[in-house]
Formats: C-alpha cells, sequence, structure tokens
C-alpha cells in the first residue's frame, strides 16, 4: 500500500478522532464482518473494523462509526438479549449516518440487517469490492430498495478486504 496511514500510534490517533466531533465531515458507518468461527478471529474483526474507521477517516474524511469494534467486549455476542441489544444499538446509530461503507469480502448477518435498514432509510451506500457490490445491489432491490443508491469504489481496495492481509492490526496471513 503507498504511503500507509497506518503508522505507529494509529490507534491513539483513531481514539482522538472520536472524541472530536466536527459537524462537516460526513458522518460514515462501517458495516463489516464480526462473526467467525474462533475468538481470535471475531477479536481480528473488531481490529478489522477499527482500521476501516481509521482509514474511512484518515483517507475519505469521514467520521467514521463502527460499534462492532468496541461493542464485543462489553456485550457477548453468544447471549441472545446481549446480541440483540448490540444489533439494534447498531442499527440505531446507523440511522444517524449518512452513508454506509460496506467493508471486507464477505456479508454477514450482522450487515445484511445494517443493509437492509441503509436501504429503507434510501441511504448511499458505498460498496469496495466488486462481488459485495453485486451482493449489494441485490439485497437493496430485494428489499424495495433502489438500486441506484449502492456505488462501487475501486480505489480503496484496503476497504474491500480484510486488514490483516496487509499487515494491519495484526499479523499477516
Amino acid at each position: 500500500m503507498k504511503n500507509c496511514i497506518f503508522t505507529e500510534g494509529w490507534e491513539n490517533r483513531l481514539n482522538e478522532q472520536m472524541l472530536t466531533y466536527n459537524r462537516c465531515k460526513k458522518k460514515a458507518y462501517i458495516c463489516s464482518p464480526l462473526g467467525a468461527p474462533s475468538k481470535e478471529q471475531v477479536l481480528q474483526n473488531m481490529q478489522d473494523a477499527k482500521a476501516y474507521m481509521y482509514y474511512a477517516s484518515e483517507v475519505l474524511g469521514c467520521v467514521a462509526r463502527a460499534p462492532h469494534a468496541y461493542l464485543p467486549a462489553l456485550l457477548c455476542d453468544k447471549v441472545p438479549a446481549e446480541r440483540a441489544l448490540a444489533l439494534e444499538f447498531g442499527l440505531k446509530l446507523l440511522e444517524q449516518c449518512e452513508i454506509l461503507l460496506v467493508c471486507g469480502s464477505r456479508i454477514s448477518d450482522g450487515m445484511l440487517s445494517e443493509i437492509i435498514k441503509a436501504a429503507k432509510l434510501n441511504m448511499n451506500i458505498l460498496v469496495f469490492d466488486d462481488d459485495i457490490y453485486t451482493q449489494t445491489k441485490k439485497i437493496v432491490t430485494t428489499n424495495g430498495g433502489d438500486k441506484s443508491i449502492v456505488s462501487l469504489d475501486r480505489n480503496h481496495p484496503m476497504l474491500a478486504c480484510n486488514v490483516r492481509l496487509h499487515g494491519i492490526g495484526g499479523d499477516v496471513t
């Protein structure tokens, strides 16, 4: 990746960005996978979500929000009531955003709910992976939305894959 923005201290800069309100910046909701077969993979997905937030903030100029980057540290995804609370919070937070950024290389069940909610809100949806773009348009139209709200952005491939593939926030796999 050219001019890597993930230099030492990037997570601290992300936390500082979250504490600074800038009403002129577009609010973006990060939609990326959380669930995974192992605890280590879930932790990596949380780390990926933080990296997507930081990238969206630094490169796209958005105030990025990803509740799944932090809520699993407070609520257990395996406890139905806590999972429901986390999902409800995420959807409420999504309502406060102006754009949905669909990141990663797969669509999880939680992401599906977020895409459907964004479609019902007629919110712009930006996707970074060709296959996910096709899937997202189908989800939107199947749920009564207008596929024109879905756009493909190939200029930011870092948002189209698992961050660890770039060696950010974890081991290179």
